[in-house]
């Protein structure tokens, strides 16, 4: 015989708006219905850049610090959430090689290859080309156009606003030019004045902004004497000009804008949770999300037939929102038993070892969990009033005879967001 255990819990949430993502773990386990807190992943918890997420960020402490990996390419980054509530990087951005950034470990939405590095072409001559150079400066980092920046995004097709992708980590993006998440935010916050104080003080701990110069007419100048980082935002009155943070000796200017064709630096910030960037969006949950994980589901499982249930989530939101699954551990196991599982699957099938989440679909009637937030089916609501509804997930578990017996469990969390 298998048990799969079941449980309630009860995620006491903050009320949230304007972009929020909200996020809510829960286990298949204990045999006892049960009220807990979900453990949430904080700064300090995280290895690679691309776990970071609003919810990770809210979670963390001003002032908590962490130096994580970028799984791009293996370099590892000082991160610290600041006193404006925002998580950032402390340092410059390296990543270089002809490299292909992909929606799963980067800031875009399709596919982006990074050119090869070379100090030649930032100029006048091309405002909208991809470009990157990096020589090998650590602490300067390297230097990107602001279409390479905005992987691809701000070509010339792109006359105003913000650029929608960047060559951020998946979780971080470039910061806009006004509004939170903002460079200029950022140092009203911090209390950085645009003078020599101002300068000296985001120039050093914790926030170690480097005058790293810039790139152009072939030439790298300025090291040491001014640095400039750009912003996702193009120049309302002039397309060929972005924003960017601008530092000098005396100069700490949030608000300076130069050419699209010069090699800045990059800086990347993760927004903290109801604190959102973008004027367009705004979701309202619920203080308390009750998720009953396996509903309706039997405690012990037969061989050669398939148990059901369903994961159920309620969500009141003012505006359209989708609800997601997934599992950093997408098998279920049992931490007794080793070298067997229930894998996720959309096999599932008596007799065999496999659990899946219902499609609605008699072809293909279950699809299996990733670790990617998926909607498993389509839940939109179309957001015309704050209206509470119940999101449920059919779930499918099959094994075979020769599994060993045990509690097979995992943690999957429910997200909900605005599509």
């Amino acid at each position: 015989m298998l048990k799969i255990q079941k449980s309630k819990i009860n995620l006491i949430l903050p009320v949230v708006c304007c972009g929020a993502l909200i996020a809510a773990g829960f286990a298949i386990v204990d045999t006892i219905a049960m009220s807990t807190y979900a453990a949430v992943p904080t700064l300090k918890t995280i290895t690679t850049m691309q776990e970071m997420t609003s919810l990770v960020c809210a979670s963390s402490e001003i002032g908590d610090t962490n130096t994580l990996t970028d799984a791009r390419d293996g370099e590892t980054y000082t991160v610290r959430k600041h006193e404006d509530g925002n998580c950032w990087m402390t340092q410059n951005l390296r990543l270089a090689g002809e490299k292909t950034l992909t929606p799963a470990d980067s800031d875009v939405a399709s596919d982006y290859t990074l050119p090869a590095s070379d100090i030649n072409g930032f100029d006048e001559s091309n405002y909208y080309a991809s470009q990157m150079y990096y020589a090998g400066d650590e602490t300067n980092g390297a230097y990107y156009s602001w279409t390479a920046a905005t992987a691809g995004t701000g070509d010339a097709s792109l006359t105003k606003g913000d650029a929608p992708s960047s060559i951020c980590p998946k979780g971080w993006k470039l910061p806009p030019n006004k509004g939170n998440g903002s460079y200029a935010n950022f140092v009203e916050k911090v209390g950085i004045t645009d003078d020599a104080s101002g300068s000296t003080k985001i120039r050093s701990e914790p926030y170690n902004f480097a005058n790293a110069g810039l790139v152009f007419y072939n030439t790298l100048a300025g090291v040491g004497a001014d640095g400039h980082y750009w912003s996702r935002t193009i120049r309302s009155n002039n397309d060929k000009y972005a924003y960017n943070l601008w530092l000098a000796s005396t100069n700490a200017d949030p608000s300076g804008s130069d050419r699209r064709s010069y090699g800045f630096s990059v800086r990347c910030v993760a927004v903290s949770l109801g604190g959102s960037d973008e004027s367009n969006v705004a979701i309202e949950v619920a203080p308390v999300l009750t998720i009953d994980a396996t509903a309706g589901m039997e405690d012990v499982v037969e061989a050669n037939e398939i148990t059901t249930g369903n994961i159920s989530a309620t969500v009141t939101a003012n505006t359209a929102y989708q609800v997601m699954l997934s599992a950093a551990q997408t098998a279920l196991r049992d931490a007794n038993i080793a070298n067997e599982e229930i894998p996720a699957s959309a096999n599932v099938t008596p007799g065999t070892d496999a659990w899946g989440i219902a499609t609605g679909n008699t072809d293909t009637p279950y699809a299996a969990i990733t670790t990617s937030p998926t909607v498993y089916p389509a839940t939109v609501t179309d957001g015309t009033e704050v209206a509470q509804k119940v999101h449920q997930f059919g779930i499918g578990v099959s094994v075979s005879s020769s599994l060993s017996s045990g509690t097979y469990s995992t943690i999957v969390t429910v997200t909900a967001a605005a599509p």
